[in-house]
């Protein structure tokens, strides 16, 4: 079916990319849970930024451990010409009040974090610039 699809779409002139290649350097349309889980350096980047910290929502400790919580589809946004992902997710049934913004590095070695819930108030994570902070705050 892939050969048949990719054969017309190519005699009808409309040039396919296969879809492997599409999603591996798109940056939007991920799962913060499924990035998590696949990537090391996503993973470990987030981790480490919150390990220890006082004052999160236990869904927030337990995004990689435990990911019950409700995550929406990543978007590509582009900080100071540099490729960047932001994730939101929120704790279920309680969206308006606990929710966080991720955003990453293209690579997913470097990730801010803004939190914000209702009880415990605001925290912001990883030494943002201006540019990137106006993202996770917008």
């Amino acid at each position: 079916m892939k050969i048949y699809l990719t054969t017309v779409c190519f005699l009808l002139g409309l040039g396919v990319t296969p879809l492997h290649a599409q999603l591996s350097t798109s940056l939007a349309g991920n799962y913060l849970p499924s990035v998590l889980a696949t990537s090391p350096a996503h993973r470990d980047s987030l981790m480490e930024m919150i390990k220890g910290q006082p004052g999160l929502p236990f869904w927030v400790r337990a995004l990689v451990r435990q990911p019950r919580y409700v995550a929406l589809a990543s978007e590509e946004v582009k900080v100071r010409d540099k490729r960047m992902q932001l994730f939101r997710a929120c704790e279920p049934r309680t969206c308006e009040s606990s929710w966080l913004k991720v955003l990453y590095s293209e690579d997913g070695k470097r990730a801010l974090l803004y939190v914000s819930d209702a009880k415990l108030g605001i925290k912001i994570f990883g030494d943002p610039t201006p540019e990137e902070l106006a993202f996770l705050t917008r």
